[in-house]
C-alpha cells in the first residue's frame, strides 16, 4: 500500500508541477493581454483541476490557495472584476506561491501563504462590494505571520525541481499494450505449432513468463485507484443537493480498488447521472424524512469492492427506493407495455424498464430529473465495456445500483465452445454455470422452450438458429427452439451454457464445450461491426478467428422480442 501511495504522490507532482508551468505562460499571455478570455477560461480551468486533485490528495494548503485563485477567476469570467496591472501582479506571486507549496511535498520545505491570499481576498471582496476607496481592515496578526520578506525567500519560481515520473499518452500505453496483445497471440501460435508437430514446449516456457510479465505490467500502469473518481463526487453532491434543496451527505468506501482508468473514463459520465438521480428521484424532501423517522441529512455511498476478475461500483441511498407500482403505471401509460403483460411481469423485470430509453420516473421536470435521459446512457455505457448493471432496492428504505465491471479492458477470462464446426468465446463475466440436459428434461411453454433449473425456470435457445437469424427485429421463435429440438435424440446429452445478465438468466445450447482462456478482445471489424449478437473477435493459437460473443445484446434481443410476442 505504501508503494502505491508514493506512485500516486509522484503522479500528482507531476501533474502540479506541470500545471505550474502552464500557469506561468498563461499569466505571461494575461499580462499583454488583459482582456484575453482565452488565457481567463484556461487558468480558471487549471487551478480548478488542481485543488480538486490537490482536496483528493489530501493537501489542503495548495487546495486552499487554488481555491482563492480560483475564486478570482471566476469572477473575472462574471464581469464582477476587471483586471488590471496590480491585481495581475498579486496573481503571479500567488502562482509562485502556487509553486513552491508543490514543491515542498518533496523538499519538506516550509512554504507561507496565508499574506498573499488574504491579499486576494481582500482585492475581491473589495472589488464586489465596489468600494475600493475603503477596503476593509487586514488581519493584522495574520500579516504578521507572514512578514514580506519571508513571502519573497520562500517564492516558488527560484527553486526548480522535478518528479520520478514520466508521464505518458494514453494513446502510447494503448498502443503498447496493443503491440504486446500481437506477441502475446503469436506466442500461443508458436506454442500450438510445436504441440501439433509433437515438439517439446518447454523451451517457449521462459518465453511465455516473460511475454505474460510484460503484459501484466503494462496492465498494471493503467490501473488506477477508484478514489481518483470517487473524490470528484463531493462537489457533484453538492451541486445536486443544493438544486434540489435536500441535505444529503456523501460516504466514500473501497477507494483503495484499483481499476483500468479507460473504464473510469467511460463510465464517469455513467455515475454522475446515477449520483445526481439519487438525490433527484431516491432522497425525500426533509419533511418526509422527517415523517418517516429518518435522520434529517440522507446519505449517498460510493462503494468499490472485487469480486473474482470484476470490480463492483455500488451508488446507493438510504431514500425511498422504488415503487414497483409507480413504474407499473408509467410503462402502461407510456404504452411501452399493454395492462395485461404488466401484470404478469415480477418486480425484477418492472425495475429493468427505468433502463429503457425516454423512460422517467419523475412528476415533474427539474434540472437533474423528468427528462428521460440518463439510465438508459448508463446501461449503454456499462454493456459497452463487458459490464452489467443491477438494482437492489426496498420501499422505504433505499435503492443500490450495482455496476459491475471488468478490472481490465485488455484481457479476460472466456469459455469457448463451438457452433456448426465454429469456435466462438463467452467472457466469464456473463457465466452463471454449464450444465447438460437431456431432451425429456426440456419443457415447451409456447413458442419457448424452458427447464426447472436450481428452483426456477430457465428459458433456452440453439444458438445455431440464433447465428442464422438474418434479422434480429422479426425473430423466428420455432427456429430458436422447437425445431432444433426435434432433430435431438431421446437419449442426446445437450450442452448448457447458462448465461447471466442484469439478474436474468438465458440458457444457451452449443455443440461443443472446449476450454477456458484469457482472450485478448478485439473490435468487429466491418461489415460485421454492425453486428448486434457479437460483441468483437479475438485470435487462438491456432491462428483462426474467434467471435465473442455480446450476451447483454444477445439478452436484450430474446426479451424484447418475447414481450412483443406476448403483446400481439
Amino acid at each position: 500500500m505504501a508503494s502505491k501511495e508514493e506512485e500516486y504522490r509522484q503522479l500528482f507532482l507531476t501533474e502540479a508541477l506541470e500545471n505550474f508551468e502552464e500557469l506561468n505562460k498563461l499569466f505571461v499571455d494575461l499580462e499583454k493581454d488583459l482582456s484575453s478570455k482565452k488565457a481567463i477560461t484556461n487558468i480558471f480551468r487549471i487551478v480548478h483541476t488542481l485543488k480538486g486533485n490537490a482536496m483528493g490528495m489530501g493537501y489542503e494548503k495548495i487546495a486552499d490557495l487554488a481555491h482563492t485563485m480560483e475564486d478570482v477567476f471566476g469572477a473575472v469570467k462574471n464581469g464582477e472584476i476587471a483586471l488590471d496591472t496590480e491585481l495581475v501582479d498579486s496573481l503571479f506571486r500567488a502562482n509562485d506561491k502556487l509553486g513552491g507549496l508543490i514543491n515542498a511535498i518533496t523538499s519538506g520545505e516550509r512554504v507561507s501563504y496565508l499574506g498573499i491570499k488574504t491579499k486576494l481576498s481582500v482585492y475581491l471582496k473589495n472589488a464586489r462590494e465596489d468600494s475600493e476607496n475603503n477596503p476593509p481592515p487586514v488581519n493584522q496578526k495574520q500579516e504578521q505571520e507572514e512578514p514580506e520578506q519571508q513571502e519573497e525567500s520562500s517564492a516558488g519560481s527560484t527553486n526548480i525541481q522535478f518528479a520520478d515520473v514520466v508521464q505518458i499518452p494514453v494513446k502510447k500505453m494503448d498502443e503498447l499494450l496493443n503491440m504486446v496483445g500481437e506477441l502475446v497471440i503469436e506466442r500461443d501460435r508458436l506454442i500450438a505449432l510445436f504441440a501439433d508437430e509433437g515438439k517439446s514446449t518447454l523451451e517457449l516456457e521462459r518465453i511465455k513468463r516473460i511475454s505474460s510479465n510484460l503484459h501484466y505490467g503494462i496492465m498494471n500502469v493503467r490501473m488506477v485507484q477508484m478514489g481518483f473518481l470517487f473524490n470528484k463526487f463531493h462537489r457533484v453532491l453538492r451541486d445536486a443537493a443544493a438544486t434540489e434543496k435536500k441535505s444529503v451527505e456523501l460516504v466514500l468506501k473501497g477507494t483503495e480498488v484499483e481499476i483500468d482508468r479507460n473504464i473510469l473514463k467511460i463510465i464517469s459520465d455513467s455515475m454522475v447521472h446515477l449520483v445526481r438521480n439519487a438525490v433527484g428521484h431516491g432522497i425525500e424532501s426533509a419533511d418526509e424524512r422527517r415523517d418517516s423517522g429518518k435522520p434529517p441529512v440522507a446519505t449517498v455511498t460510493l462503494d468499490a469492492r472485487l469480486e473474482k476478475d470484476s470490480v463492483v461500483i455500488t451508488i446507493s441511498d438510504d431514500g425511498k427506493g422504488i415503487n414497483t407500482e409507480k413504474i407499473k403505471e408509467k410503462i402502461i401509460r407510456q404504452e411501452m407495455v399493454s395492462q395485461d403483460v404488466a401484470d404478469r411481469l415480477t418486480d425484477a423485470e418492472i425495475i429493468r424498464y427505468i433502463f429503457e430509453p425516454g423512460f422517467s420516473s419523475a412528476e415533474k421536470v427539474t434540472e437533474i430529473s423528468g427528462r428521460g435521459v440518463g439510465m438508459d446512457v448508463v446501461k449503454k455505457a456499462v454493456e459497452s465495456i463487458g459490464g452489467q448493471v443491477l438494482v437492489d432496492t426496498e420501499v422505504g428504505m433505499g435503492t443500490s445500483i450495482h455496476l459491475v465491471l471488468p478490472s481490465s479492458l485488455a484481457l479476460k477470462g472466456a469459455l469457448l465452445f463451438e457452433v456448426k464446426g465454429q469456435e466462438f468465446a463467452i467472457p466469464l463475466a456473463y457465466i452463471h454455470s454449464v450444465t447438460y440436459l437431456r431432451k425429456d428434461e426440456i419443457h415447451q411453454v409456447g413458442d419457448s422452450l424452458m427447464v426447472d433449473y436450481q428452483e426456477r425456470s430457465l428459458p433456452i435457445v440453439f444458438l445455431k438458429g440464433l447465428l442464422d437469424v438474418q434479422n434480429t427485429e422479426s425473430l423466428d421463435q420455432d427456429e430458436l427452439g422447437a425445431k432444433p429440438l426435434e432433430s435431438i435424440g431421446k437419449d442426446e446429452q445437450l450442452n448448457v451454457i447458462v448465461t447471466t445478465h442484469s439478474g436474468r438468466l438465458l440458457g444457451l445450447v452449443v455443440d461443443k464445450l472446449q476450454r477456458q482462456k484469457e482472450i485478448i478482445e478485439k473490435n468487429l471489424p466491418k461489415p460485421l461491426d454492425s453486428s448486434r449478437i457479437l460483441s468483437g473477435t479475438t485470435i487462438l493459437g491456432s491462428g483462426n478467428v474467434c467471435p465473442v460473443l455480446d450476451v447483454a445484446s444477445i439478452m436484450d434481443i430474446l426479451f424484447q422480442s418475447a414481450t412483443k410476442t406476448v403483446q400481439s
